[in-house]
């Protein structure tokens, strides 16, 4: 079942594509109300503009699919190009589209879904710094990115400290790089500062981004048993791939060693993601999702003990098609 994956061929890359479609069509035979959660006067923009536009109702599915698939391809392509996991395949691009299409929520376009695109954005830049030059550039370019998505999510704003821990992991403390990602964080939000200063809204953008300086980022889960059953699944999976990262850590180049470091640390910040959500947890399951994909295709990605693999896959979509046409 999974054999098609363990390879980052065309034809893995199509079997990904009808995977992608397949896993979210639920959505079309038990409709959602299409009414996403927001927090930030950009998100509000964006989603209006939608509505405006006609591509709320039917195409949001269509969009939520489409950009999950684009960003599992970067998933892909980011874990390939540094050497992340022993070889190349689609394995973390299609867990990365499991993990966000667990729950019939996670199925429309969401704000944390379109912020995770910079967050995924970030970490392949921040995956160049052991080897670049100017690494101060990079930082930069990573802060710029995290404050693009922290337009769309405020509850991002906690990915400034994983950016400047990656930093010293990667290369060495610096003040200067921390300075960096602390000025390419504030460009975003003060350009559109500016712009609801001149609409006469910046006290509503004011008010909204204070909220996320003094709210809770621990905060109950609230999941029941059902809901949870899945993760019964996933966390011996993460556990057992993350012993495997551990035992092969040595035999990986200084690079490699690195960026895994980084990923442990991301899944640190993910599942502090997953605890900021107020509303709903599983929108904070996007987030997680980044360093979960990969840490998850490492146990898969190995040709042993095929039958308990395929066995353990199936399990996953045997609960996501409960959670979509039966709890959902």
């Amino acid at each position: 079942m999974l054999e098609i994956f363990r390879s980052n061929s065309l034809f893995s890359i199509i079997g990904l594509f009808i995977f992608t479609i397949v896993i979210r069509l639920s959505i079309f035979f038990i409709p959602m109300p299409a009414e996403p959660l927001l927090h930030t006067p950009f998100a509000e923009f964006l989603f209006n503009w939608l509505k405006e536009h006609q591509l709320f109702t039917f195409q949001l599915p269509v969009l939520a699919t489409i950009l999950l698939f684009l960003q599992a391809l970067l998933i892909n392509y980011m874990t390939d190009a540094h050497d992340i996991l022993y070889k190349g395949s689609v394995m973390p691009g299609l867990f990365f589209v499991l993990l966000n299409s667990i729950y019939p929520e996670q199925l429309l376009l969401s704000p944390q879904l379109l912020a995770n695109t910079f967050v995924i954005l970030l970490l392949y830049r921040l995956c160049y710094l052991y080897e670049s030059d100017r690494p101060l550039f990079l930082v930069f370019d990573a802060a710029i990115l995290l404050g693009i998505g922290l337009l769309l999510d405020y509850d991002l704003i906690i990915y400034l400290f994983f950016i400047l821990l990656s930093v010293m992991f990667m290369t060495s403390f610096n003040i200067r790089y921390w300075l960096a990602a602390i000025f390419g964080i504030l460009i975003p939000s003060y350009f559109l500062g500016v712009y609801f200063f001149l609409t006469d809204q910046l006290s509503d953008f004011l008010v909204s981004f204070q909220y996320s300086i003094i709210k809770s980022y621990i905060n109950p889960i609230g999941i029941t048993w059902v809901e949870g059953l899945i993760w019964f699944v996933i966390i011996p999976i993460f556990i057992f791939s993350t012993i495997s990262l551990q035992i092969n850590f040595l035999r990986n180049k200084v690079k490699t060693r690195r960026i895994q470091i980084i990923i442990i640390l991301l899944q640190v910040f993910g599942v502090i993601s997953v605890l900021a959500q107020n509303q709903m947890y599983v929108f904070g399951l996007a987030f997680l999702s980044v360093s979960l994909s990969i840490i998850m295709a490492n146990y898969f990605i190995r040709s042993k003990s095929k039958i308990l693999k395929d066995v353990l896959f199936l399990l996953l979509i045997i609960c996501m098609l409960y959670y979509h046409f039966i709890r959902g």
